[in-house]
């Protein structure tokens, strides 16, 4: 039986690079990412392994993810997971980064930013319609608590993912 072992994630869109370093981390400690979790990663037991990780975000058809994997794999990183348009990749130390400049970088947060925002805005629309049918016909208080307490993380978690998509003088590139 293969051992495994959580870790959570302190939330991609506020310390992406940390959660790659403490991935690297568990690597060189014998435990590799096997795949994403809810609110974190799934590691397994392995030999330790110096590895660097980062992440994608890229929504790929099943059809498109080969192509794109191997697009990686030709710069020496290897893709361990994938889950709703995040793609975590693997290398050896001293692989040159996937993203090596802030224009690239900024590409990359404004794919994933799209998605957060489509969320936000359905959640942030639920929470003031069910305000508004509280008031309007009664509708439980349970109702528009559900949904303020699911949308403000959402709400954070979108201004964190715009904020890294503004360029150095604050204007959106």
């Amino acid at each position: 039986m293969k051992q495994k072992k959580y870790m959570m994630s302190e939330g991609l869109a506020f310390s992406e690079e940390k959660d790659m370093k403490r991935l690297s981390d568990m690597a060189s400690k014998g435990w590799v990412l096997d795949s994403f979790a809810v609110m974190g990663y799934k590691l397994r037991k392995a030999e330790p392994r110096k590895l660097i990780y980062s992440i994608d975000y890229h929504d790929v058809g099943e059809e498109s993810l080969a192509e794109y994997t191997e697009m990686f794999e030709a710069a020496g990183w290897e893709r361990v997971c994938s889950s709703q348009g995040m793609h975590i990749f693997s290398a050896e130390p001293g692989t040159s980064p996937i993203y090596s400049d802030q224009s690239t970088m900024r590409e990359k947060y404004k794919r994933s930013e799209k998605d957060v925002r489509n969320v936000t805005c359905t959640f942030s629309f639920l929470t003031l319609l069910s305000i508004t049918l509280h008031y309007v016909t009664g509708l439980s208080n349970w109702i528009p608590l559900f949904f303020l307490i699911v949308t403000i993380p959402f709400l954070v978690t979108y201004a964190a993912t715009k904020a890294r998509t503004l360029g150095k003088w604050g204007k959106s590139v």
